[in-house]
């Protein structure tokens, strides 16, 4: 109706914007990864190999396109890309086996193709506080399936959900849920660094003095160079140790009106170029 200038829309919702002569589609980097976070407080989750597993199992590509009409990137690093603008990948993840990692965590293959081990199914139950008409998690289920783990999804009310993953006694099993980032990459050190134990994106209570150091250095790192090998290392150390495994790096999609010049959107945020922004009459 020309009463917006700028609106951020549903991926689902982005063809039709693209093929409006007035508007135009922006589909901007943000900082914001999507994952599965692990309660490895207490089994399976406290077990490397099953998490291991269960982030090996993930068809990323069929998440993003399906659930995100494909606005995101799949992601097999910690590190969103354009951080570093020269290393848009930053570490080539480890071909996992699925199913080898269920093995040789004795997880085993019995009746109707499920997984057990001393008569006791693997099944587990998904918390998330819904993505659309739960698509993503749907594909998950169906993901873990293939492998023989059986997933129940919960959507539970975003309050509920929080006080689930930030409790000091974590009674989920696993979580799906987004981490809005920073430039700084502070959202990961506030994931898994010790001293931010019992904080607000403490979800997983995954903490060791090893991913300390690794933070802790990647954070210090007095050049460009050292700080982007810093945080190779840390990607390349979270993906040894799955305390979450990361799923995409979202995109953002807003529509806007052609008339609006000046709009420039990247890493840095949505209206940072809003003082330029014009419309012409």
């Amino acid at each position: 109706s020309g009463e917006l200038d700028v609106a951020g829309i549903s991926p689902a919702m982005a063809t039709l914007v693209a093929r409006d002569p007035l508007l135009q589609l922006e589909t901007p980097p943000v900082l914001f990864t999507t994952v599965l976070a692990f309660n490895t407080t207490r089994p399976p989750f406290d077990d490397v190999r099953v998490r291991r597993a269960v982030a090996a199992a993930i068809n990323r590509q069929r998440i993003v396109d399906a659930a995100v009409a494909g606005y995101g990137v799949p992601a097999t690093q910690a590190v969103p890309p354009g951080v570093f603008p020269d290393e848009p990948s930053i570490f080539a993840p480890r071909q996992t086996s699925a199913d080898a990692m269920l093995d040789s965590a004795r997880w085993l293959v019995g009746a109707g193709g499920v997984r057990a081990r001393d008569g006791k199914p693997l099944e587990i139950t998904l918390i998330t506080v819904g993505s659309g008409d739960l698509a993503a998690e749907q594909l998950l289920q169906d993901d873990l399936r293939r492998v023989g783990i059986t997933l129940s999804i919960r959507t539970v009310e975003l309050a509920a959900f929080l006080a689930s993953l930030r409790a000091d006694i974590k009674a989920y099993d696993i979580a799906y849920t987004g981490l809005p980032g920073d430039l700084s990459l502070g959202h990961l050190t506030s994931l898994f660094h010790s001293a931010q134990r019992g904080g607000a994106l403490d979800y997983t209570g995954y903490h060791t003095s090893a991913l300390d150091s690794l933070l802790d250095n990647a954070r210090r790192a007095p050049t460009m160079a050292e700080r982007q090998a810093g945080w190779r290392r840390v990607s390349a150390h979270l993906d040894a140790v799955a305390p979450v495994a990361f799923v995409y790096h979202g995109r953002g999609v807003q529509g806007r009106a052609r008339s609006l010049d000046g709009v420039v959107m990247d890493l840095r945020g949505e209206l940072t170029s809003i003082a330029r922004w014009r419309r012409r009459q």
